[in-house]
């Protein structure tokens, strides 16, 4: 009975491993746009300042920045300080909470009832960056694409520029929006 446990709260463990670190790599996207606006006439994009209370430190401004030039440059736009749109950042964290439960019972028998159950808690941190585009001439914001995703414990400078490049990638995969007629 006690190699069962024992194998049981492995499986248990081995189970929460896989699905954290199978959430680690995943990144969900949205996006909402003002369906009535022309995105063919943006050609040229530039970057609003960052307010303080944005989320985001200097360093990942610059990794976030170098992103979206890179990912914007390969559409077709053009980095320009007389932009058609203005790109605005903001990031936020809230710490999550993952209550696993596993459960193996027996039911009823002629000696009372059996089984194990197993309770896994864990809190991990997650982040959503957001990417504004505004019509710098309307003074309107056009289009916002979001993304949510884990955050990794101790990452290193290479695991954040990555992390970041992917976030970007995804998010701006949704722009421009394909109108359907």
């Amino acid at each position: 009975m006690r190699s069962l446990k024992i194998f049981l709260s492995a499986l248990s463990l081995f189970a929460f491993a896989v699905m954290l670190f199978a959430g680690c790599s995943s990144i969900s996207v949205t996006q909402d746009y003002d369906p009535a606006y022309d995105f063919a006439k943006l050609k040229t994009f530039g970057f609003i300042p960052i307010p303080a209370d944005a989320g985001i430190d200097q360093i990942n401004a610059d990794r976030l920045s170098t992103a979206i030039k890179t990912s914007l440059t390969a559409k077709g736009y053009t980095l320009s300080e007389k932009a058609d749109f203005g790109v605005a950042l903001y990031f936020s964290k809230s710490t999550k909470t993952n209550i696993q439960s596993y459960g193996y019972g027996y039911g009823y028998g002629w000696r009372g009832m059996g089984g194990i159950q197993s309770v896994d808690v864990s809190q991990y941190e997650e982040g959503t960056l957001v990417i504004d585009f505004i019509d710098v001439k309307e003074n309107k914001l056009v289009w916002r694409g979001a993304g949510t995703g884990t955050l990794a414990q101790t990452p290193t400078v290479e695991e954040r520029t990555a992390k970041i490049n992917e976030a970007v990638t995804k998010i701006l995969g949704q722009f421009p929006p394909t109108k359907v007629k």
